[in-house]
């Protein structure tokens, strides 16, 4: 009975951590607007713009960092629980659970780099000048965008590794695949609000294979 159960129990924790990265970036989403008193610039603003941002900014943010880093600990128990799913159904070849796991770890990197650039620039918004705050946002955009490819090469394996195992539902696995070739295009050519729609529709993704995850019967 205890072989049975603790695959089960880790399916749930994997489903509970991918829908806490879900609330979170929600959360993030919602209140970060609310944490500077002038709205965010263009990226081709004026430094002078980047300075007026960024001394603008409240005690909220750092706050919402921690969130993201919580959401970013959710993410990590939901990857490493679904490529484990992935390795169990593959048979001889663990290839497709491995890069799952890889991109996972390259796309939090990314995400904690920019965590921490935006955490220097909050504790020291003071000593900033114009050149000093368009150089740090022009980083954390930077960051943030190439870590969408990160993203795209996650639901990339993890479309294929799913199709390969046949350990999620085939809409799922397509669906990893056609946001992942999305947000590559995206990055490489970005269109307007379009832009964003891939980026946006992954979190969703996420969602769906969490409670897939926590619906999961585990078989003997």
């Amino acid at each position: 009975m205890a072989k049975i159960e603790r695959p089960r129990f880790w399916m749930r924790v994997g489903g509970v951590g991918g829908i806490v990265f879900f609330v979170s970036v929600v959360v993030l989403i919602v209140l970060m607007p609310l944490s500077h008193s002038v709205s965010e610039p263009a990226f081709d603003a004026s430094s002078s713009a980047f300075l007026a941002y960024a001394t603008s900014e409240a005690k909220l943010p750092f706050a919402l960092n921690v969130l993201g880093i919580l959401g970013l600990y959710g993410f990590v128990v939901f990857a490493v629980v679904l490529a484990d799913k992935f390795r169990t159904n593959e048979g001889r070849s663990n290839a497709p659970s491995g890069l799952v796991v890889v991109a996972a770890g390259v796309f939090i990197v990314f995400w904690l780099a920019e965590f921490g650039i935006r955490s220097a620039e909050t504790f020291r918004h003071t000593d900033l000048d114009a050149v000093s705050a368009s150089i740090l946002y022009g980083l954390s955009n930077g960051i943030f965008v190439i870590s969408w490819a990160a993203v795209a090469a996650f639901l990339v394996a993890a479309g294929v590794a799913s199709l390969w195992s046949r350990a999620l539902p085939s809409w799922l696995g397509w669906a990893a695949l056609v946001i992942g070739v999305a947000l590559f295009l995206a990055v490489a050519a970005p269109l307007g609000v379009f832009w964003y729609l891939p980026y946006l529709l992954f979190f969703i993704w996420v969602l769906a294979a969490s409670v897939v995850l926590l619906r999961t019967v585990p078989t003997t």
